[in-house]
């Protein structure tokens, strides 16, 4: 170091000796701890996986996820989704065994978030079945319980579910393809699951089905839809676009009576197939089918008109008629509160009508409902008319009100079930209502329910109008999402 002092320098200079072996420990001590460094950060610190690996681990991880959803309590309630996610699994392990690493590791992750939302139950359990409406005593028992609940409109139903009716109950069931199921008094079944069936394209697409236990159930199936019903003593397979009856008697016979389309009824030792207005019964003990017997026509309703009114203070009687069917003995009329028809509902059940018209009297107020069946040789009934629907008001009833007034409409948000949409509300008693143009009925109250499918996936639109005697309208609209299984 070298300092300027006047004019002299002055020099300075510090000296540090070390040693050749200190030297060589220094230098050993610092690659030493260079490696433990190394090591640290090599152990301690995250490092990326190789594809390989990471894919492996994440399809393990799967396998895991998917053994703890299927052990899930609710797991029979969301087997479509489960037997979905599973078959994801099998692709993402093949894909791995391939070597196909990306797409394995892209199904695996895709698997353990289907499986988390199956495992924590926010996956949407799709019933196979809903209740429409029911009436009286209807109970439902669930696949998974032994006790029976009472059964209340909208509830869904599963594979395994039962339901039953008493001696005053009814119930009208849809099935997740569309097909419809009215269930008569004194009646058990059991629901199976609906499905997708691989068909050309006039085949049906769709299908579900029932364990029938005992009782009468009506049948009818939809647009490219079919219902297969089994009993005890034989399977009845019933086409699209057809109406039919099954009953079950006490002796575990078999009845079917085809009114409209198409159905095989069979055995393990016969088969046989009726068309429009047959009916055979398959033997329980046996297996032997019956020869097909023909059925009446079905009567339809003339008069009155569909919502007409009646004055009780007049005291004029209503006269009603219907079309006459050729070789009918008579005819059974029956009037009741419930569009159901339950026993305990009906005020008229008259089978002894051997023209085709008939007057009655009606002295209390509301709103009623008709049917008239054709009663043929053997007392073979046809299928029943289609229900009509009329008033008996007093002149100045509430419900009048003023003619620029609309009627007041509520609705409950719909219930969608697949391509299956349950509309439920509430009008003015005598309103007429309609829900995406298609006419449906309400009760004395103004209740009405009404079953619509749709066939386009996405967000669809729900149109309901009520119209009131003087024109007056009101309008609701719901938006619903459509997923087509």
């Amino acid at each position: 170091m070298t300092k300027k002092s006047g004019n002299r320098y002055e020099v300075e200079l510090d000296w540090y000796y070390i040693s050749k072996e200190n030297l060589l420990k220094w230098v050993l001590a610092g690659l030493g701890v260079l490696c433990i460094a190394g090591i640290a950060i090599y152990f301690l610190y995250p490092k990326p996986d190789s594809l390989p690996r990471k894919a492996a681990r994440e399809v393990a991880e799967a396998e895991v996820l998917i053994g703890k959803a299927q052990a899930v309590p609710h797991a029979p309630r969301v087997k479509d989704e489960l037997e979905s996610a599973t078959a994801l699994l099998g692709q993402a392990r093949a894909y791995l065994k391939t070597g196909n690493v990306q797409e394995a590791l892209n199904d695996a992750l895709a698997v353990q978030e289907a499986a988390r939302r199956l495992i924590s139950g926010v996956a949407t359990a799709r019933g196979d079945a809903a209740i429409l409406e029911c009436g009286g005593k209807v109970e439902i028992q669930r696949a998974s319980r032994a006790t029976w609940e009472a059964a209340r409109a909208g509830m869904q139903l599963f594979e395994g579910d039962f339901i039953k009716t008493g001696a005053s109950g009814g119930a009208d069931v849809v099935a997740a393809d569309g097909t419809m199921y009215r269930i008569r008094p004194e009646t058990l079944f059991e629901v199976h699951r609906s499905s997708v069936l691989t068909a050309g394209p006039e085949e049906d697409k769709r299908r579900s089905e029932i364990k029938f236990i005992v009782g009468t159930v009506d049948v009818n199936t939809g647009e490219g839809s079919r219902s297969i019903v089994k009993t005890d003593a034989a399977t009845a397979d019933i086409s699209q676009r057809s109406s039919v009856g099954v009953d079950v008697d006490q002796a575990k016979s078999t009845g079917l009576s085809t009114y409209r389309g198409q159905a095989t009824l069979s055995t393990r030792e016969s088969k046989v197939t009726l068309r429009d207005r047959e009916r055979a019964v398959a033997s329980a003990g046996s297996g032997a089918i019956s020869q097909k017997v023909h059925l009446p026509e079905t009567p339809v309703l003339v008069r009155p008109d569909e919502n007409a009114s009646f004055d009780p203070k007049k005291k004029a009687p209503v006269e009603m008629r219907w079309t006459a069917v050729k070789d009918a003995l008579r005819y059974r009329l029956q009037i009741a509160h419930s569009r159901l028809f339950l026993p305990d509902s009906v005020i008229a059940d008259l089978s002894d009508r051997v023209r085709n018209e008939a007057t009655v009297t009606v002295n209390e107020e509301g709103t009623f409902f008709w049917r008239v069946a054709a009663l043929g040789k053997g007392n073979l009934a046809s299928e029943w008319s289609a229900p009509r629907k009329f008033k008996v008001l007093a002149s100045g009833a509430a419900g009048a009100g003023p003619e620029t007034a609309p009627p007041t409409l509520a609705l409950q948000h719909p219930q969608v079930n697949g391509t299956i949409v349950i509309v439920t509300g509430k009008t003015d008693s005598g309103a007429s209502v309609t829900v995406n143009g298609e006419p449906t009925e309400t009760d004395a109250t103004g209740t009405f329910r009404k079953v619509i499918s749709f066939s386009k996936e996405g967000l669809n639109t729900v149109e309901v109008r009520a119209t009131d005697g003087a024109g007056n309208q009101s309008i609701r609209r719901e938006n619903v999402v459509i997923q087509i299984y």
